[in-house]
């Protein structure tokens, strides 16, 4: 599919280079969990491209987000308004008790991993409220919700907003590296 978007004054167009598969990608699986502001979501692996995007996305939709990072992003989604924990052992014990029980919706954005099992904990051992981007075997097997199994007959547009959101600095997408064309 071919993608464009006018970049709004004031974008970068390294960072306008980076939106339309970031936020897309971000946009579309949390509108796939459900956009409400009433819920709490786990972003696990927010430190990836797409987990901060989708951590930034869900925070400006009024969403209580809780989210696992290394340290590279950790003060930077604090900052955001999110609520951050660290991967690895003990991570469905600590989310739970950030969330004071069960988180209502989970969005996988980490490498594959075996985190699966912890997540479906997380979101009160109920499969169809976590959704992942990466481990498709895993999700097989558990009932988990993934990527090609989604309905996407409504695509939503959110990279005009998004891009204008980042043209006034209020939404970013982490860029690790750029080079030259050569």
């Amino acid at each position: 599919m071919n993608r464009w978007f006018r970049a709004p004054d004031g974008l970068d167009l390294v960072q306008a280079a980076a939106l339309p598969m970031t936020v897309d990608t971000a946009f579309w699986h949390l509108s796939a969990l459900g956009l409400d502001p009433e819920k709490t979501i786990l972003i696990h692996g927010a430190g990836t491209t797409i987990g901060f995007a989708a951590a930034q996305i869900a925070l400006l939709r009024g969403m209580r987000v809780i989210a696992t990072a290394g340290q590279t992003y950790a003060q930077r989604l604090r900052d955001l308004g999110a609520q951050v924990t660290a991967y690895g052992d003990g991570m469905a014990e600590r989310v739970t008790e950030i969330n004071g029980g069960p988180a209502d919706l989970v969005l996988n954005t980490a490498p594959v991993g075996g985190c699966l099992p912890d997540l479906v904990q997380i979101a009160g051992a109920d499969p169809k409220r976590v959704l992942t981007i990466t481990d498709f075997g895993a999700a097989a097997e558990l009932g988990v919700r993934d990527t090609f199994h989604e309905d996407r007959s409504n695509p939503v547009e959110a990279l005009p907003e998004f891009g204008q959101l980042a043209a006034d600095g209020a939404f970013t997408v982490p860029i690790a590296a750029t080079f030259p064309p050569e």
